[in-house]
């Protein structure tokens, strides 16, 4: 297995979590006191993206989409790549609660098809893909806590193997307001940090006040 990973780097890395948002280990965004809604939408705002859907996504789907056009934000990832080579994987201890739990308040009334279609966690998934135009392959693990073993084994195959030539990948999670994103973006004989558990781990643990 070892020879399948050793040429991946991380060249890009992100983490948004406790109102602040972190880009290769550097503060990019920060606003203390907002609640979850808040803080994202104050995000969204500074990031000067013009992307109307975003308003009517649930809030993980924020999340996510925040995280990757941070990650995205930095140069142009994509040069190089057809986007049937671009593969995602991605991981959460929640699924969709989020939505889930708001769609079961509506049902008693009158159910919401706007907040159904985010009950399912690969959802966020599908609306990387439609934003960035993604085509390869795509998976959405559910795990208690981030196993990072387990996404240098996945990664590391599909980009071995050729299945991929670059990924997004990590962990994206919101339930209340509880969140964390750590994504990343992975490729082959580039610069940037090793892929491997020990630098993934420091990437999701990191602490900047």
């Amino acid at each position: 297995m070892v020879s399948l990973f050793a040429n991946l780097v991380i060249s890009q890395s992100c983490l948004i979590e406790k109102n602040k948002a972190i880009l290769n280990g550097k503060v990019v965004f920060e606003k203390p006191g907002q609640d979850a809604a808040g803080f994202l939408m104050d995000m969204y705002k500074h990031t000067a993206t013009n992307y109307p859907k975003f308003y009517k996504m649930d809030k993980l789907c924020k999340l996510g989409f925040l995280g990757a056009e941070l990650l995205f934000s930095d140069h142009d990832v994509f040069e190089g790549y057809a986007k049937d080579e671009i593969a995602i994987v991605l991981y959460n201890a929640n699924a969709s609660l989020e939505a889930d739990l708001q769609y079961f308040n509506t049902v008693s009334e009158m159910a919401s098809p706007a907040l159904f279609i985010y009950t399912l966690p690969n959802i966020l998934i599908g609306e990387l893909c439609i934003r960035h135009g993604i085509k390869g392959e795509n998976i959405f693990f559910l795990q208690e806590t981030f196993e990072v073993e387990s996404l240098v084994d996945y990664v590391g195959l599909l980009l071995g193997q050729d299945i991929a030539k670059a990924c997004l990948c990590g962990w994206v999670d919101l339930l209340g307001e509880e969140y964390k994103a750590c994504l990343m973006w992975v490729e082959k004989n580039k610069g940037g940090e090793i892929f491997s558990a020990a630098i993934i781990d420091k990437l999701y643990n990191q602490n900047h006040g």
